[in-house]
């Protein structure tokens, strides 16, 4: 499905694909006030999410691909504001634009560029973070909550991740990345250019995480640091505290 100029209200989509066939929506640049993805199988291509009331881009399903978009101007509607959003098994973030994130006066929100939680879902395996580039951004660059962290779901689980060649400009006093309950994440060439405590924070029952041949900024005092000791269980990477 093919769309062209400029949509006056979000985008919808709600028809799924097959593992083998899913259904392409290419923007070719489309401008729209926000996507909101509940479908499985599908891959949403080119446009550019200006104007969205909360988060630029809401992803809800099973292999849903959301690559090569521009994400600006998102305005707080009352909660946190996110570029991205993300919730189902096969995900992958690839390749997309976040700038100019916030579209008004965010208040005390909390700006991200992409994020999961398991509250009322299940957890995320077999996800792939690649290429996308967070420019500016107030809080983190990725915010990943399993389905068994404070508050989950306890549903499924969040496993096998890869967060790599992302450029990540977040400036979190704490963390530019934070993992809670994912495990078997492989963190590798991401450059770092934000500003906090640490680049890679690894929380409660964040297990079996590579962290390998980033490139980290001199704002940042470490590249690792854990924050619960369950996450120095299979770790491999710099040293972490």
């Amino acid at each position: 499905m093919c769309f062209s100029g400029e949509l006056d209200e979000e985008l919808r989509i709600t028809t799924s694909g097959t593992p083998d066939a899913p259904v392409y929506y290419h923007g070719n640049g489309t401008v729209v006030p926000g996507i909101r993805i509940n479908a499985d199988n599908v891959v949403v291509e080119g446009f550019v999410s200006k104007g969205a009331d909360g988060t630029g881009i809401i992803a809800n399903g099973e292999n849903v691909t959301v690559r090569n978009n521009e994400i600006t101007q998102v305005d707080y509607a009352g909660d946190d504001v996110d570029a991205i959003r993300f919730f189902g098994n096969g995900a992958q973030i690839l390749n997309n634009r976040v700038y100019d994130l916030e579209g008004n006066d965010v208040e005390d929100s909390h700006v991200d560029c992409i994020q999961t939680f398991a509250v009322d879902l299940p957890g995320s395996s077999n996800v792939v973070i690649q290429g996308n580039r967070c420019e500016g951004i107030r809080a983190q660059c990725l915010m990943a909550e399993g389905p068994n962290d404070e508050g989950g779901s306890g549903e499924g689980v969040s496993r096998n991740w890869l967060f790599d060649g992302n450029y990540c400009e977040s400036n979190a006093e704490a963390q530019s990345v934070a993992l809670e309950d994912i495990q078997d994440v492989t963190i590798s060439n991401n450059d770092m250019v934000g500003e906090g405590n640490k680049a890679f924070a690894l929380g409660r029952d964040s297990t079996g995480v590579v962290v390998k041949d980033n490139r980290i900024g001199p704002g940042y005092s470490r590249e690792v640091g854990f924050d619960d000791p369950s996450a120095a269980q299979g770790y491999q990477g710099p040293p972490a505290d």
